[in-house]
């Protein structure tokens, strides 16, 4: 593999903290709205799929368990096909958190009323609120007061 090639975990990471940076993210490029609007509704993509895993993952065990006692590497296998899914859902959670409420905080078109509206939106309503926020303060910028 060249080196100037970089795989694609570290591809991802790279453009998420990226993306992630306030300080980098108020230059207000299309290409950074892009991947911080995909990093946004990520998780609604990811949530189905965790959860047709771990339905899955129920309906593997109990016909393991019809047939006897399952193997613990059989278990293990199971539940590693949705824990790191949930895992890294999490830390894509927590990640856009952060950069949200520094982002609404630091946001100087927003009055401090409406800053601490938004940090409360976020802590709330986590998830659903950050493409509220997206698409009113981020994508549509020159509608922006």
């Amino acid at each position: 593999m060249k080196k100037n090639c970089p795989e694609l975990g570290q591809f991802f990471f790279t453009s998420l903290f990226i993306t992630l940076i306030p300080a980098y993210y108020h230059g207000v490029q299309q290409n950074t709205k892009n991947h911080l609007g995909i990093f946004t509704f990520l998780p609604f993509v990811l949530f189905p799929i965790i959860f047709f895993e771990i339905f899955k993952f129920i309906v593997d065990i109990v016909a393991l368990n019809e047939r006897g006692d399952p193997e613990a590497s059989d278990i293990l296998a199971a539940v590693f096909s949705f824990i790191v899914p949930v895992i890294l859902t999490s830390l894509l959670c927590l990640a856009l958190l952060i950069f949200y409420v520094v982002h609404a905080v630091a946001n100087k078109k927003l009055e401090t009323a409406e800053q601490l509206l938004w940090v409360l939106l976020f802590v709330f309503f986590g998830i659903i609120a950050f493409p509220v926020y997206w698409i009113i303060r981020i994508w549509n910028t020159s509608k922006n007061p």
